[in-house]
C-alpha cells in the first residue's frame, strides 16, 4: 500500500499482529475497520472477557507530543467522564510499544449514518428524526457538562444492528470552561462547520446545534444545505448564503422538521435553540405526534428494509416484536393503530369542548395561530408589526403576514422568534417574550442592502 493510501475496511493494518497491554489482561488486535484524520480503528478482543472491542490508535504520522497528539489523549479522559447510552463507552487507555496512545472502546457493529443513507440517498423522515433525537440527547448530556463536540458529521454517528445510536469521535471536543494552549486554528470538517467555527471564533453548544442542523438536513434531503461551487467555497457559503428550504427539495419533509431546521441553521447563534434540551423537546414532540412507539424497533426494521441485517438479527434484537416490525412498515403496527385511535378519540373530545366554548359567545379568530392554542381568546398575547417600506413577517419559521398588516397576530405565551424580510433590505431578526393579554409591538425602518439601488429587485 502506498504511503497515505486509504486502507480498505477489513484490511489488515500495521498493528494487526500486535498485542496491546493497557492493563494486566491486554487486548488482541484484529483487522482494521476504519480510519480518520488522526487515528486508525481496529477490531479487537479484550482477552480477559473474550469480548469484541474497538481499538482507536493514533496514527504514526502524528507525533504524540504535538497539539493533535495531546488532543487524542484528552479524548480518552473526556470520554471516561461521559457515561451516556448514546455515547460509546471507553474501557481502557494505553500506549503501543512505539509510544502511540490508544483507546479501547465498546464496539458498535452497524453502519454510520453516512452508510445508512447511501442505498437510498435519503432516510425516511421518522428514521432521520429518531436518529437525530438520539444524537441531540448525547449532545445535551455533553453540553450540560461544558463539552462541545466540534466535529459532528454523518461519519461520527453510529447505528448499531440492535437499533442503538451512538455519537462517536470526541477527538476535537473542547471544554468551554478551559483555555487550551493548543494552537490548531480552524479545525473540524468544513462542510459541517458553524459560521463561528469557520471564522475561528469562540464556540459554545450552539455551534454543535448548527452542525446538527446540517446533518439532519442532509439525512432528509440527500444533500447538504451548503455545498461548494465554482464561485464560493463551502466555508464562504456557510457564512454568507441562505439554504434551500428542505421541502422544496423533498415535499414530504414535515413542516415541523422544517421549522426545527430553521432554528438550528440560523447564522447568528443568538437565534438558534436556547438549549440542546429544547431541541430534544421539539424532536420528541414531533415523533410523539407521529405515533412512533419504539425507536429502537423502528431503526431495526429500517435496517432490515435496507438489507443491512437479516431476519435472524431482527429476532435477536427485537424478540417477540420481530415479526411485526420485520414484515411490515412500522406505520401498520397494530399497537400504533391503537394509539392512533386513542388520539382520535381524544381529538373528538377536545373538539366537542372547543365547540361548547365557542358556543358560549366567544368568536374564533381566523388569523393564523402561532403556538399551542387555548380555548377561546383569554390568556393569549398579540404581535403587531410596523416595518417600512414593507416586510414579510415570519414567526417561528412560518410566514404569517406581510406589512402593512390589517390585524394583530395572536401568539401563545412564551418566547417567539420574528424575522422581517424584504429582498432589497437587510433582514431583521427579533426575539420577543409574550405574556397573557400583552400586545408586543415591533416598529422598524429596514436598512437597504449595501450597494442596492432603489427598485433594483
Amino acid at each position: 500500500m502506498s504511503p497515505g493510501a486509504r486502507p480498505e475496511r477489513g484490511a489488515p493494518g500495521p498493528l494487526s499482529d500486535t498485542t496491546l497491554r493497557p492493563g494486566a489482561d491486554g487486548v488482541r488486535l484484529g483487522v482494521r475497520i476504519g480510519e480518520g484524520t488522526l487515528s486508525e480503528v481496529y477490531r479487537g478482543t479484550q482477552k480477559s472477557l473474550e469480548r469484541p472491542v474497538a481499538v482507536k490508535v493514533l496514527k504514526g504520522s502524528v507525533a504524540p507530543t504535538s497539539p493533535l497528539g495531546r488532543r487524542f489523549e484528552r479524548e480518552g479522559a473526556l470520554l471516561a467522564s461521559l457515561a451516556h447510552q448514546n455515547i460509546p463507552q471507553i474501557i481502557e487507555v494505553g500506549r503501543t510499544e512505539d509510544g502511540r496512545p490508544f483507546l479501547v472502546m465498546e464496539l458498535i457493529e452497524g453502519p454510520t449514518l453516512a452508510e445508512l443513507r447511501a442505498p437510498r440517498a435519503v432516510l425516511a423522515a421518522d428514521v432521520a428524526t429518531i436518529i437525530a433525537l438520539k444524537v441531540a440527547r448525547a449532545l445535551e448530556y455533553a453540553h450540560l457538562r461544558g463539552i462541545v463536540h466540534g466535529d459532528l458529521k454523518p461519519g461520527n454517528v453510529l447505528v448499531s444492528r440492535r437499533g442503538e445510536v451512538k455519537l462517536a469521535d470526541f477527538g476535537l471536543a473542547r471544554d468551554v470552561s478551559e483555555t487550551s494552549d493548543d494552537r490548531l486554528g480552524v479545525v473540524g470538517t468544513p462542510a459541517y462547520m458553524s459560521p463561528e467555527q469557520v471564522l475561528g471564533d469562540r464556540m459554545d453548544f450552539r455551534s454543535d446545534i448548527f452542525s446538527f442542523g446540517i446533518v439532519l438536513y442532509e439525512a432528509l434531503t440527500g444533500r447538504r444545505p451548503f455545498e461548494e461551487d465554482p464561485g464560493r467555497t463551502v466555508m464562504q457559503k456557510i457564512r454568507l448564503d441562505r439554504y434551500v428550504s428542505p421541502r422544496r427539495l423533498r415535499p414530504e419533509v414535515p413542516t415541523t422538521l422544517e421549522r426545527i431546521l430553521a432554528r438550528c441553521l440560523e447564522k447568528n447563534p443568538r437565534y438558534r435553540y436556547p438549549s440542546t434540551g429544547s431541541l430534544c423537546d421539539d424532536l420528541n414532540e414531533h415523533l410523539a405526534r407521529r405515533g412512533v412507539i419504539s425507536h429502537e424497533a423502528r431503526l431495526v426494521g429500517y435496517l432490515r428494509e435496507c438489507g443491512l441485517i437479516d431476519e435472524r438479527e431482527v429476532r435477536d434484537a427485537l424478540g417477540p416484536m420481530a415479526g411485526a416490525w420485520s414484515k411490515a412498515p412500522p406505520k401498520y403496527h397494530p399497537m400504533r393503530q391503537v394509539v392512533a385511535g386513542q388520539f382520535a378519540a381524544l381529538g373528538l373530545a377536545l373538539g366537542a369542548l372547543a365547540t361548547l366554548e365557542f358556543s358560549r359567545g366567544r368568536e374564533q379568530d381566523p388569523t393564523t395561530w402561532i403556538g399551542p392554542r387555548p380555548f377561546g381568546t383569554a390568556g393569549v398575547g398579540q404581535l403587531r408589526v410596523l416595518a417600512r417600506p414593507w416586510a414579510e413577517v415570519v414567526v417561528d419559521g412560518t410566514v404569517v403576514d406581510t406589512t402593512p398588516m390589517s390585524r394583530a397576530i395572536p401568539l401563545a405565551p412564551g418566547q417567539h422568534f420574528i424575522r422581517l424580510r424584504n429582498p432589497s433590505y437587510v433582514t431583521e431578526d427579533r426575539a420577543v417574550q409574550v405574556s397573557p393579554g400583552q400586545t408586543v409591538w415591533i416598529d422598524v425602518d429596514l436598512r437597504r442592502r449595501p450597494g442596492e439601488a432603489p427598485g433594483a429587485r
